[in-house]
């Protein structure tokens, strides 16, 4: 299955609010593993980890509620390490995985073996910057669990006809999404925006790379990303320490490999001016139009900082009643809800933005003024607000606002434990693979340290002054076609129509 972009990364409201109590405990597992160099942390009863000899990681969630255990193995890697040529194959092979391997040689095999293990769920994943698969077992049956996933990583079975069979799955697929409206004006934005390194934004690729994929290109990203080094297993549920320990090694400690090639090299530098992007669409919604402006954000590798103040700065703006949304809902004509407003930061490694969106309504169209003008008063009043919070932000959201928030912030994190299973194969995998384990480890500590001048100095470096913000607007054909000067107005403020046929970055090229 491959996993499309999603707003439920959103650093400020859910995944960011999972991963901070990310810490290790060595009291419930017992003396230190001989074979393996481990860490205490001070908060116990949270994350436990360690590292194979190979480099491969190991993670633990213990959970004893219930006799149910998860077993999830990650990859950092998908589309931030994709070329023009290899765009979509990481997916590809997501697929030839699931048909066989040294152990279990067919399809009908590798889900026989699910089957005795007592599968309650499985599932895998190939995103922008991981890769990853997961099954939960009854945990009488962890061994064979990672058992079963060291075999379909280390050795899948790479048969020429299978991998024909499957290119035609995957083309189903990937036609799919490139017919899709949503995925459609969302390509044509981030195109445009990342347009030196398209093809890392962009998990399905172009058909013919699939049309033309080979076993030996399949075999080269095997070689060079499905390593120990860039692997981690993770595991949540019934289980201790050292148990996992001792099978890990046992599954994985002949695995060899080597170091992985640098990720999301090199950096995608800032948003061009001039992108106006509108997505006139026969299904819309009626009397609505959607808005969205993007500016650079700070890549979590690079400026690691500005990532924990993004996430306090979002904090801040996130109250329907709060000052920021008030003051849009009060001077910006037709906007539909202020629950409807959002301010996000997606974390990412490769590539990250800063994403605004709203509803405004459009009921009269040939009698309000037009829609397209309408959406350049929004980015002029949204850069004068930014401009006022930088100016003053403890006169702006209150003296007390910026404690309240990180205290918040760093209370929601508990919550995302509550689930093992579910925390190992989302929070776990997407921190894991995005930021590195010390961001998770100190993360309280970094959030505690933000201050008003930081948020001052967040918002002068990327979102005001020089910077760029690109726009995307899409709305119901006949609600654009209401409106005489539609047409007129959107060549005059140089916004480009967008569809399928120059959305995605291989039609530019």
């Amino acid at each position: 299955m491959m996993k499309a972009p999603s707003s439920a990364l959103h650093r400020c409201m859910s995944s960011l609010s999972a991963i901070i109590v990310f810490m290790m405990t060595a009291g419930a597992a017992g003396l230190p593993h001989p074979l393996f160099a481990q860490q205490a942390y001070s908060q116990a009863e949270a994350v436990s980890h360690a590292r194979l000899p190979n480099g491969a990681e190991v993670f633990l969630v213990e959970n004893h509620a219930v006799p149910l255990v998860t077993v999830c193995v990650a990859f950092r890697g998908g589309a931030s390490v994709q070329t023009p040529e290899t765009a979509g194959l990481f997916h590809l092979y997501e697929h030839m995985m699931f048909n066989g391997n040294d152990k279990y040689p067919t399809k009908d095999a590798f889900t026989a073996g699910l089957k005795r293990m007592g599968t309650t769920s499985w599932n895998g994943a190939t995103g922008r910057e991981y890769i990853n698969y997961y099954i939960t077992v009854p945990s009488n049956r962890l061994e064979e669990a990672i058992d079963f996933w060291a075999h379909a990583v280390m050795a899948p079975r790479l048969d020429p006809a299978v991998l024909e069979n499957e290119k035609k799955v995957v083309l189903n697929e990937i036609r799919g999404y490139h017919a899709d409206p949503a995925q459609i004006a969302i390509n044509a934005l981030e195109s445009r925006m990342f347009h030196e390194y398209p093809w890392r934004k962009n998990i399905d690729g172009p058909e013919y790379n699939i049309e033309k994929a080979t076993v030996a290109q399949l075999a080269w990203i095997r070689d060079t990303w499905f390593v120990p080094s860039n692997m981690a297993l993770m595991v949540g549920g019934d289980a201790t320490l050292s148990q996992v320990l001792d099978i890990a090694e046992k599954a994985f400690g002949s695995w060899q490999g080597r170091p992985v090639p640098p990720i999301a090299e090199p950096p995608h530098s800032s948003v061009p001016g001039g992108i106006r992007l509108v997505s006139i669409e026969d299904q819309y919604y009626r009397g609505i139009a959607q808005v969205q402006f993007r500016w650079r954000g700070p890549d979590v590798t690079r400026s690691t900082f500005d990532t924990y103040v993004s996430d306090v700065f979002l904090f801040l703006l996130s109250s329907p009643s709060g000052p920021f949304k008030s003051s849009l809902m009060r001077t910006v004509f037709g906007l539909y809800d202020p629950e409807y407003i959002d301010f996000s930061y997606p974390t990412a490694r490769d590539g990250a933005n800063y994403i605004f969106s709203t509803y405004m309504l459009v009921q009269k169209p040939d009698q309000e003024e037009p829609l397209l003008k309408r959406v350049e008063d929004l980015r002029q009043k949204l850069r004068s607000e930014f401009e006022k919070i930088a100016a003053d932000p403890e006169s702006y959201f209150g003296a007390e606002a910026l404690e309240e928030a990180k205290t918040k912030l760093v209370d929601q994190n508990i919550y995302a434990l509550e689930s093992a299973g579910s925390f190992v194969t989302s929070t776990l995998t997407f921190w894991w693979a995005v930021a590195g384990t010390d961001y998770f480890f100190d993360y309280e500590t970094n959030c505690r340290k933000v201050s008003w001048d930081d948020i001052s100095r967040l918002i002068r470096t990327y979102l005001v002054g020089e910077k760029q913000s690109a726009a995307l607007v899409r709305v119901r054909t006949s609600t654009f076609s209401a409106d005489p000067r539609g047409e007129a107005v959107r060549a005059d403020l140089g916004y480009l129509k967008v569809n399928s046929t120059n959305a995605f970055w291989w039609q530019q090229q």
